[in-house]
């Protein structure tokens, strides 16, 4: 059988999936009789991994459907790796059809059918720029768990973050390269807006930090994924 990379972090959950369910058939080696605990338990436990899947990969979602903070590495989707997750998407999917009806049945069919959605060839991810920025702010306002400012741990995680803006707006210009260009006005002020919190909002953030080499390393990194900003708005409207 063919091995499909994961992404890291999640082998762990991928395994207690496969306790239970569709992914039984296909990755437990001993799997258990179906019964209406197992039903049960899968929906439990698919919540549960698309609650982290999505701290990982879509902060922005995780984000407005209030799930709890998790301290989860950011991992932007690119498009090496999306084909995986949209696999993983439509896994939980065929779990989530095989449980008992009710309502936690039916919010996480409407959430995981939605998010799909935004992956298709014309879908949000491959056309909409807007998009990137809300899932990358989101991602640099996680560390701070809903807090207004954070100390030096908040500081040191929001700085690995934005060193990796940079790699994910690239990223993102790849899988927008068929997209039409967006309407150069409002993009631009969706842009300044952004640049506004990388280099004025986020720091301020900080304040509570008084590490001199944590602020520095921070002051760097931000630095940097503004400049990155700059690029991914001349990708996508040359000549601006």
């Amino acid at each position: 059988m063919t091995t499909r990379r994961k992404p890291p972090g999640l082998s762990l959950l991928f395994m207690a999936l496969a306790l239970f369910g569709a992914c039984a058939a296909k990755k437990a080696s001993t799997p258990k009789p179906p019964s209406a605990k197992a039903s049960e338990a899968t929906l439990e436990h698919v919540e549960s991994f698309y609650e982290r899947l999505l701290a990982i990969r879509r902060p922005d979602l995780a984000a407005a459907y209030g799930f709890p903070p998790r301290d989860e590495t950011f991992e932007p989707l690119t498009e090496s790796d999306l084909a995986t997750h949209i696999e993983d998407l439509n896994l939980m999917l065929a779990d989530v059809d095989k449980a008992a009806p009710g309502s936690k049945a039916d919010t996480l069919h409407a959430r995981l059918s939605r998010e799909l959605l935004q992956y298709g060839p014309t879908g949000a991810i491959r056309r909409d720029p807007f998009l990137w920025m809300d899932i990358l702010q989101a991602a640099l306002m996680a560390p701070l768990a809903g807090n207004q400012v954070g100390g030096c741990d908040e500081t040191h995680k929001i700085e690995v973050r934005l060193r990796i803006l940079p790699e994910a707006l690239r990223g993102a210009s790849v899988l927008m390269r068929n997209a039409p260009a967006p309407d150069s006005a409002t993009f631009q002020q969706r842009v300044a807006r952004f640049e506004f919190f990388l280099r004025s909002d986020l720091p301020a953030r900080t304040d509570a930090c008084k590490d001199g080499r944590r602020l520095a390393e921070f002051t760097e990194a931000d630095t940097l994924a503004a400049a990155s900003l700059l690029e991914f708005r001349r990708s996508l409207v040359p000549g601006e």
